[in-house]
């Protein structure tokens, strides 16, 4: 027994789910977030190695919903045009989200994770999950129990996932909130995770207002505005800037709850566009990238994610 276990400390890893974006799939995710998960694992690995001496695992599932497929409905048969749930509009119950919810747990295979990054639709989830996994640990029955309230399955999900604290981080690349009529109890309780937000000024697909929503469900949010449109940014000052936050979060191995950050030397922050935005965005830490080819940028970047 304690030779299992001491095997199973051994192989122990910092597990991050990846969630890639509407009508995309997790092929196509990896291949573009391959330059910055080698970034992650050379800059946070010397720093987990101790407690993960398995080092770091991405985890990468296809959406449950083939968008090819008869019906839309979840299918087994992957494509390269997946989704996590159906409708898009910001006024609609979210068709499949609860599935897709189970979906994860399964995928999981009952082992926790210990970040999580997402694009758009998926940037969305991981916050979703975020929320939840907060919950597991907040001594106010009421948060969870507002979730189960507006059918989210919080309380089975985390029956499935045992073990499963708050992640020690969460990135959402254009992401936005829920439907408020639907899925408000997500958001109620402001988050306390770490969390990186990158929002694009010319993105037509998730407008930057919305993204900004998302950003003040954070107690203490970080933020990169980035001159581009519905993409990650990969340019070296931009992920300069996604390396810091994620190595300061595992460094601290703590989650860090309120207060108001100051800018460092990685990045600028806006005081104009501060003055005009509600207070919890205010105390958001933020980044401006200027670069220089933003029409290149925004170039066949069509793909709704």
């Amino acid at each position: 027994m304690e030779s299992a276990r001491t095997t199973s400390q051994k192989s122990k890893k910092f597990r991050i789910l990846m969630l890639h974006g509407y009508a995309q799939s997790a092929r196509v995710f990896r291949i573009k977030m391959r330059l910055l998960m080698e970034q992650i694992t050379q800059s946070i690995t010397p720093t987990l190695s101790e407690e993960y001496p398995g080092g770091i695992e991405f985890l990468f599932p296809d959406g449950p919903i083939n968008l090819h497929a008869p019906g839309t409905s979840p299918s087994p048969e992957h494509s390269e045009n997946q989704a996590w749930w159906l409708n898009l509009d910001d006024t609609s119950r979210y068709v499949f989200l609860n599935e897709t919810l189970h979906y994860l747990i399964d995928f999981l295979h009952g082992e926790p994770i210990h970040g999580a990054i997402g694009f758009s639709q998926g940037g969305a989830l991981a916050v979703m999950l975020t929320s939840i996994f907060e919950a597991a640990t907040d001594p106010n029955p009421y948060r969870i129990q507002s979730m189960e309230d507006q059918g989210l399955p919080a309380k089975t999900l985390l029956a499935r996932l045992p073990g499963q604290q708050p992640l020690q981080f969460v990135l959402s690349f254009c992401g936005f909130k829920g439907t408020m009529n639907y899925y408000s109890s997500l958001y109620s309780t402001m988050l306390k995770t770490p969390s990186f937000h990158a929002i694009g000024a010319f993105d037509t697909m998730v407008a930057a207002e919305k993204s900004k929503l998302l950003v003040n469900s954070f107690v203490a949010p970080e933020v990169l505005h980035y001159f581009g449109g519905h993409f990650i940014p990969r340019d070296r000052e931009s992920l300069r800037t996604i390396m810091g936050f994620v190595q300061r979060t595992c460094a601290d191995g703590v989650r860090k709850c309120g207060g108001r950050q100051q800018v460092g030397e990685e990045g600028v922050l806006s005081g104009s566009s501060c003055a005009s935005v509600p207070a919890p965005y205010r105390a958001a830490k933020m980044f401006l990238i200027r670069r220089r080819p933003t029409v290149q940028m925004c170039r066949a970047r069509r793909v709704i994610g």
